[in-house]
C-alpha cells in the first residue's frame, strides 16, 4: 500500500478540493459562514462562493435531533433553514458518495447517494445517479 494521499486538488468555486486517505474527497472552503439559504426545487446552501446544493431527500442534526427532510417538501425545511446563521467546520464526501457536513454548533447534514438524480453538488463537483461523488 503507498502513502495516502492528502494533496491539495484543484480550486472550485471557493473552494479547495483534497483526497482523503479512504478516497472520500474534503471540500476546504474560502468562505466557511452560511452567507444564505435558497429553497426553490432544490436545497441550496451558499458558503462565499461555493454553492452546496441538494436535491434528494437528506438529514440534518440540530442539537442531538434528527430531521429527515426533502428538498421539495418547503413545508418541512425549517430544520434546514435554522442553520442559518451559522458556519461549517468540515464538509466532505466518503468514497460511496455521502456528502457530510459538519456545523461549528455542532449541527449536521448529510446526504446519500440518489440511484435517480444528482444529489448533491459542492460547486461543480457532484455525486452521479447512483454511484460514489
Amino acid at each position: 500500500m503507498g502513502p495516502a494521499k492528502c494533496e491539495y486538488g484543484g480550486v472550485v468555486e471557493g473552494c479547495q478540493i483534497r483526497e482523503l486517505p479512504d478516497g472520500g474527497r474534503e471540500f476546504v472552503l474560502e468562505q466557511t459562514s452560511l452567507s444564505f439559504v435558497r429553497v426553490d426545487h432544490q436545497s441550496r446552501l451558499q458558503f462565499g462562493l461555493t454553492e452546496v446544493v441538494i436535491a434528494s431527500p437528506f438529514l440534518v442534526e440540530i442539537a442531538g435531533r434528527s430531521h429527515r427532510l426533502d428538498p421539495q417538501r418547503w413545508d418541512a425545511l425549517g430544520p434546514l433553514v435554522a442553520l442559518f446563521p451559522g458556519s461549517i467546520r468540515w464538509l466532505w464526501t466518503s468514497v460511496s458518495g455521502i456528502l457530510t457536513g459538519v456545523f461549528h454548533n455542532g449541527s449536521k447534514i448529510v446526504v446519500s447517494p440518489d440511484p435517480m438524480v444528482k444529489a448533491w453538488s459542492v460547486g461543480s463537483v457532484h455525486s452521479l445517479p447512483g454511484g460514489p461523488g
